[in-house]
């Protein structure tokens, strides 16, 4: 009887610790267990399944202390069934009335004060990218596909506290995860668990910070059989109805427009590594508003993206630098000349700024082997100007064509870290507009170790141009850019060449700012990751670049600069960096004219930063610089001063708020203003020297009614103050000159945006949103410098108001049709 006993507690103990195994390439393995019927999700682990599963368990410290055995328990259980995989995680907490459960909304967790347990999956095991899901305390879901944050999977999760910690039970259907078709699976995985109170975060594989690929250092899942990949096909209907408010301050003019959409996202898996994603009549109006700012730079702001579609899944798109899809649905392309088609009894009443988006697709994927293939396609419609007559009648002006984008990106992936991709973007305008290709290819080459290996990308542009807006039929350009580095470690450096030819635009969908120059530049960093002395970890960088005009092949400026960073024990971080260019910068750009040459003195700049630990009810960041020109005559007392403050507040776990207010002050700043006739049949160029204020303020304010509904509030008032003391004639070798010119160039710009947004996720992938935008564009000639008179006469200019409900509801093709799909299993 006895012996009897050993064996059974011996096969007993057997079970639990085969997740413990370790395979040739020292990689732990975990087993997964099959179950007829699937866990209820409820945070209890009470189904006879669970008691017979493997544990894994021994979780090593990844931050602060790397290496070190986890300070708290964890086990983690897995199970699957035909139609997706469970896990079960016990986090053990010796203070259990300790852990933090802040609630968040949905995919935010970086400043959150709650614990949190993710699991990282690899089911094509690649070993270079994989998806990511993670549950916080309070039940707030997280999930990124390769590092996509605005990737959103359809999965279920439930959370408990107990009396010894808490629990985590998660679902994740297959058809949110990409796995091959063969009778046994092998997937990487990891599991890692962060208690927030101590800030500390503990990997089941130990993930090692010197390293370059935290994908690559998984360990493994296996006793996944016979499992067939099921049908991925979902769509995600959806009707949405707005009310635009408009007030005009100059005509007092009052204007009421209803409107209704309707549409919607389809996702088809063409095969267990390729989807297709459509947009049917898509609908962004609940996007949050830009944060507009005032440029007087010759070169184009960038807005980050934020249109759902746009941003998620586009990892492969992004190669090369060649894709910005704010390209698509942007400003027609003739939208300033309509006013120049009009006579003395004409007058526009209406002009587009933005063309109607029909449709847009995404192809993409990615084979067991490496290879990755994407295509991506969108169709925008024509668009026109409304002219009016004085006899009543009106017409149409042609502001935009029907256009075509098209983006095709091949990437293969080899040697681990290793990978080539070729991608070719096209832009079709029918009817005598811009035609636009570019082609390009990046790479990265590194030894098997990830420590020493070479990396880069280069394209060409080619655009055939709309003879309207420009005095020429064609134009195309290259770039390139290639590097050697040390990717690994803690001493790292690297050395890197870039080159831009002077004509190569890609702005048709793309973005590129400066072009014509060649850069020659090399970096040594050295980072600390374990902790010693006061520190837990501590960072540092040095720079150098040389560079030069690419045509003609003329020098431009060296810089230098450094940077250094550290976090305290008591979770302070602290910083500095500094940047000096010590011969000054020949500039070729400003002066917006070609060839022609602007003479900036030596300048040097240093900023410090801190961050508080941002464990506390009420934490606090900030950053303050100084830039100093030193140069004399028109630059005598040119300086920059700025900084901000942003302060964090936790009221309890369900209300918090961010403010935000960043200034900055150019003293006796130069730069380009205007040109105007010499008199002899050419142009004299003439810059001005002003004292500009930029002022930025924000609240962003989250009250979490659940982990499912949520109230948000995000209100920014940007304010810029441009006033001209002097103005320059500029010379041909670049200095100041005196200039007979007093026009009026001064400016006060406004631009308040309130965005207040309520959301209810009422069932997996199904949204009811109810948004409010309120927006604020005033762009003066007076500047003024008190601040409550500014904002109360910025309402004064009119403003515009939009109210929207727009309801999503996802619709899943296995869950449909579930009696037919469910319990399949392959031969």
């Amino acid at each position: 009887m006895r012996l009897l006993l050993v064996f059974v507690a011996l096969g007993w103990m057997t079970s639990l610790t085969w997740a413990q195994q370790i395979d040739s390439t020292n990689k732990k393995i975990i087993q997964a267990i099959y179950t007829e019927k699937a866990p209820k999700i409820d945070g209890v682990l009470d189904e006879a399944v669970w008691e017979n599963a493997p544990i894994a368990t021994d979780f090593i410290e990844n931050t602060p202390n790397p290496g070190l055995s986890a300070s708290q328990k964890t086990e983690v259980k897995v199970l699957y069934t035909t139609e997706g995989i469970y896990v079960g995680a016990k986090m053990y907490d010796t203070a259990p009335d300790s852990i933090l459960k802040q609630l968040s909304v949905r995919d935010a967790s970086g400043s959150v004060n709650a614990d949190n347990f993710s699991i990282y999956i690899d089911g094509m095991y690649t070993q270079q990218a994989n998806f990511t899901f993670k549950v916080t305390a309070a039940g707030v879901q997280i999930d990124e596909n390769d590092g996509d944050a605005i990737w959103d999977a359809v999965w279920a999760s439930a959370v408990r506290i107990v009396e010894d910690g808490w629990i985590a039970e998660i679902e994740i259907p297959y058809s949110q995860l990409r796995f091959p078709k063969s009778v046994q699976q092998t997937w990487g995985i990891n599991f890692s668990r962060t208690i927030r109170r101590s800030r500390q975060e503990f990997y089941w594989s130990e993930i090692d910070p010197t390293q370059g690929n935290a994908v690559q250092q998984q360990g493994l899942m296996k006793g996944i059989e016979r499992i067939k990949p099921p049908v991925r096909l979902s769509f995600t209907p959806y009707v949405a109805g707005y009310l635009n408010h408009a007030y005009d301050g100059t005509t007092g003019k009052h204007t009421l427009t209803p409107n209704f959409s309707a549409g919607a996202d389809m996702k088809y898996g063409i095969n267990e590594s390729f989807t297709l994603d459509v947009a049917l009549v898509p609908d962004f109006g609940d996007v949050q508003s830009d944060n507009l700012v005032f440029n007087l730079s010759p070169f184009e702001i960038y807005y980050a993206e934020r249109r759902p579609f746009f941003t998620e899944g586009v990892e492969l798109f992004g190669r090369a630098n060649l894709f910005y899809s704010r390209r698509i649905g942007s400003r027609p392309a003739r939208y300033r000349l309509a006013e120049g088609q009009l006579d003395s009894t004409e007058w526009v009443t209406r002009n587009p700024e933005k063309p109607y988006l029909i449709n847009a697709l995404k192809v993409s994927g990615r084979t067991k082997k490496g290879l990755g293939l994407g295509l991506f396609n969108a169709l925008t419609a024509p668009s026109f100007a409304q002219i009016q007559r004085d006899s009543g009648a009106g017409r149409k002006y042609e502001t935009e064509s029907f256009t075509n984008y098209n983006v095709v990106v091949v990437d293969q992936q080899f040697w681990k870290h290793s990978y080539i991709s070729l991608i070719n973007t096209s832009v079709i305008r029918f009817g005598g507009y811009t035609d636009a290709l570019a082609t390009g290819t990046a790479f990265k080459i590194a030894d098997k170790k990830n420590l020493y290996g070479v990396d880069g990308s280069a394209a060409m542009s080619h655009r055939f141009l709309d003879t309207m807006l420009h005095n020429k039929g064609y134009d195309s350009g290259y770039r390139y850019d290639i590097g050697f580095q040390k990717f690994s470690g803690n001493f790292r450096f690297g050395v890197r060449q870039k080159t831009m030819s002077k004509y190569y635009n890609i702005n048709d969908l793309g973005f590129v700012g400066r072009t014509n120059f060649i850069n020659s530049s090399a970096w040594v960093s050295y980072d600390i990751y374990k902790p010693f002395g006061a520190f837990l970890r501590m960072w540092s960088k040095l720079d150098f670049s040389y560079e030069m005009l690419y045509n003609p092949a003329v020098f431009t400026r060296i810089q230098f600069g450094g940077n250094w960073g550290g976090l305290l024990r008591n979770f302070l971080s602290i910083g500095a960096d500094f940047r000096v260019e010590p011969i000054g910068y020949n500039d070729y750009f400003e002066a917006r004219t070609d060839g022609q040459v602007w003479a900036k003195p030596t300048w040097t700049r240093i900023n410090f930063w801190f961050s508080s630990d941002y464990r506390k009810a009420f934490a606090l960041d900030g950053w303050v610089n100084y830039r100093r020109f030193w140069g004399a005559g028109a630059w005598t007392g040119s300086d920059v001063i700025a900084g901000n403050l942003k302060p964090l507040i936790r009221f309890n776990d369900h209300f918090n708020m961010i403010l935000s207010a960043t200034f900055t002050v150019r003293r006796n700043s130069l730069g380009y203003v205007t040109k105007t006739d010499n008199g002899a049949g050419g142009d004299q160029i003439i810059f001005g020297s002003r004292f500009r204020q930029d002022l930025e303020t924000s609240i962003a304010a989250n009250y979490l009614f659940t982990n499912k509904i949520s109230l948000t509030l995000r209100v920014r008032h940007y304010w810029a103050v441009v006033d001209y003391n002097q103005f320059y004639l500029l010379q041909t070798n670049g200095t100041m000159g005196d200039a007979p010119y007093t026009g009026e160039h001064d400016a006060n710009y406004n631009a308040f945006n309130v965005d207040l947004i309520f959301r209810w996720r009422f069932a997996p992938g199904s949204e009811l949103n109810v948004v409010w935008k309120n927006a604020v564009l005033d762009n003066g000639t007076n500047p003024n410098y008190s601040y409550f008179s500014n904002f109360g006469r910025m309402f004064e200019t009119g403003q515009n108001n939009q109210f929207s409900i727009k309801a999503l509801y996802y619709l899943d093709f296995f869950k449909l049709f579930k009696n037919k799909n469910q319990g399949k299993r392959l031969e």
